[in-house]
């Protein structure tokens, strides 16, 4: 599992006691200290990441053909 700090709070990794940042890092969930700081709020789940988007895909639509 991969987690962030929240914003506005400084969370230290026990073993590194490097700080938690956006980047995040991963944890094992069954950890009673991540544990405590998930269900306290300090830290939460990182969101998924999205995959990027195939090349040569375009989000725009097709250009009209004309007749």
């Amino acid at each position: 599992m991969k987690i962030v700090s929240v914003p506005g709070r400084l969370v230290r990794d026990p073993a590194t006691q490097r700080s938690v940042d956006s980047d995040g890092i991963d944890i094992d969930p069954t950890d009673l200290n991540w544990a405590r700081l998930l269900a306290d709020g300090d830290v939460v789940e990182a969101p998924a990441d999205t995959p990027p988007a195939p090349k040569g895909a375009s989000p725009r639509a097709a250009p009209a053909q004309e007749a």
